[in-house]
């Protein structure tokens, strides 16, 4: 196996990401305004939407630009990345704070329209109320170069840097003011996304960028435990598992030949057709089995659970993003009923650091009743309180607004109750079916 040129690959990434912050390379490549909105236009956007104003305040009206910018790939070279910039019109030089959106797992290169995609609407909310808010691509995805490496923490980490490299320059040239703070969310992969850029922004302590409060959402941190254990059972997501592999052994070559040789057949010609970059996740999922270990030759399953050593277990592991201490308020929120991305992850990334002496973490778990999907706004929402705390200097950030924490309760109680409501009338159409079937 390769893992000594990986290691290299990782040596020669790293040395050429601390030495360039010291060269002051130019990283921005080109940007784009792509749509100017007015207060108006949020207000318009928002009511379209549904989305209430005292939970996402419009402040300001907000210039969306797209970034392509220069970041380092795994072997030492530059490639082009992408992401989306918004930026509030303010008045009078006011200084702002910077907050980063990472996005969810996407199959597809193309971002599609972000003004019908509800994650980028969460990046504008952050803009109106006043943050300068970027959402990073990641490697392989918009226009970036090479392929995504999905859930790979190192890039994940790079692609959100070298934007705020970008984007510094970008302000520079548009006469923005930022100030050093940093705030860090995401949700789904964004989670494990938000984690790893925390922990390398802490690493590098750049006084330009300082993380002053996190909120990762939902996020597999425990690769290798928590989440590897929905590999081997029924799961609404089975092509994360092919997508992960075959990232891997872009990143790694961990695997000596051609990684789809540990895949069934017909499973590793479908795979290679559905990892072309131009097709959704939904219509991979049809395609293969609904327990993911089911796509592999039962012998990799076998040395999977075996050997410690084996290849992929070690990437995996390797990419596990919850042993180390942050030294900014971060909050973990989850729901520990999440079909997708088990609440497990989030208990063990807080039970890890405060062991270790992290002194302001938070875990919060939103509801026992929510799937993942479900479990998204009102971890966003909480998200949203938790910055606003942060900003105005409050001593408990968790504790917010009494009364829209009271609004907010009192809808989450009647959601769930919907929730419920439409499983057990599903379970009493499948019971009838069933019986339906005995006769």
């Amino acid at each position: 196996m390769k893992t000594l040129k990986a290691l290299l690959f990782l040596f020669v990434g790293t040395f050429i990401f601390s030495t360039s912050v010291q060269a002051k390379e130019t990283y921005l490549v080109s940007h784009e305004l792509i749509k100017s909105m007015s207060k108006e236009d949020v207000e318009a956007y928002w009511k379209e939407h549904g989305i209430p104003k005292f939970i996402l305040p419009v402040d300001y009206g907000v210039d969306i630009y797209e970034l392509v910018y220069m970041a380092p790939w795994v072997d030492g070279t530059m490639i082009k990345a992408s992401g989306i910039y918004y930026v509030p019109k303010t008045k009078n030089g006011k200084v702002l704070s910077t907050a980063v959106y990472h996005h969810g797992t996407t199959l597809a290169i193309d971002r599609g329209d972000i003004f019908k995609n509800a994650q980028y609407g969460i990046a504008l909310g952050l803009a109106t109320d006043g943050f300068l808010s970027l959402v990073p691509d990641y490697y392989g995805l918009g226009k970036g170069e090479k392929t995504h490496l999905y859930q790979h923490v190192w890039s994940e980490a790079m692609s959100t840097i070298y934007m705020l490299y970008a984007v510094n320059e970008l302000n520079q040239q548009l006469n923005v003011k930022a100030n050093s703070d940093v705030y860090l969310t995401g949700y789904s992969q964004g989670g494990h996304a938000t984690m790893s850029a925390h922990k390398y922004l802490q690493e590098l302590n750049d006084p330009r960028f300082q993380v002053v409060a996190s909120a990762p959402m939902s996020g597999a941190y425990d690769m290798s435990g928590a989440q590897a254990k929905v590999m081997f059972e029924v799961y609404p997501q089975p092509f994360y598992l092919p997508y992960l592999l075959v990232s891997y052994q872009t990143a790694y070559k961990y695997w000596d030949g051609d990684i789809y040789e540990v895949f069934k057949s017909p499973y590793d010609s479908i795979s290679k057709v559905y990892l072309d970059g131009t097709h959704y996740y939904e219509d991979f999922n049809k395609a293969i089995p609904n327990i993911p270990a089911d796509i592999l030759k039962p012998e990799h399953v076998e040395e999977f659970k075996r050997d410690p050593n084996y290849p992929i277990k070690k990437r995996i592991e390797e990419n596990n993003i919850y042993e180390w201490i942050p030294k900014s308020p971060t909050m973990f929120c989850y729901c520990s009923s999440d079909d997708q991305v088990s609440g497990e992850n989030s208990v063990v990334a807080y039970n890890y650091m405060k062991k270790n002496g992290a002194k302001s973490v938070r875990k919060k778990n939103l509801s026992d009743t929510f799937d993942h999907n479900e479990c998204a706004m009102f971890a966003v929402i909480e998200t949203k309180f938790f910055f606003d705390n942060i900003r105005k200097g409050k001593r408990n950030p968790e504790k917010g607004n009494r009364f829209k924490r009271f609004l907010i309760a009192k809808y989450k109680n009647r959601e769930e109750k919907k929730v419920i409501a439409k499983r057990n009338e599903k379970a009493l159409q499948t019971e009838g079916l069933r019986t339906e079937a005995q006769k």
